[in-house]
């Protein structure tokens, strides 16, 4: 793939990150807590994808530490400060959805509006990381 189309391939996943992102600002304000949380590791998922994207690699699987760990040089040195943003937003990939995936709670009933804004916050600075790598 081109140069070119490799660039325009990591923006759209970036602008659907960002959509992501804007979507669980809109549940925090719905009171839809776990959903947030989600949306917020969805957009941090398809940020990272960006940036493998952007160096004509395949990214495989949903967990950032993994995503990030992996990454070639120098775009691993880029995001290694925030591996533990990582790990804090993989654990929120099974339990936001699943209600066995909690013991006799449902994600509605546990997730916070304050777990719902950590999420958002970690993700924001984490997408800002990718729009700084794309944007270089």
């Amino acid at each position: 793939m081109s140069r070119e189309k490799l660039q325009q391939e990591a923006d759209r996943w970036y602008r659907q990150s960002i959509d992501d992102l804007d979507a669980a600002q809109a549940l925090i304000a719905a009171h839809k807590f776990a959903q947030a949380c989600f949306y917020a590791q969805q957009a941090t998922e398809k940020g990272l994808k960006a940036v493998w994207i952007s160096l004509d690699s395949d990214p495989w699987g949903h967990f950032y530490t993994r995503l990030i760990r992996d990454l070639p040089q120098p775009a691993q040195s880029h995001f290694q400060s925030l591996i533990n943003l990582a790990l804090a937003l993989d654990k929120l990939y099974i339990p936001t959805r699943y209600p066995n995936a909690l013991v006799e709670l449902t994600p509605a009933e546990a997730f916070t509006q304050g777990e719902a804004q950590t999420a958002l916050a970690a993700a924001q600075r984490l997408l800002h990381q990718v729009e700084q790598w794309l944007r270089a």
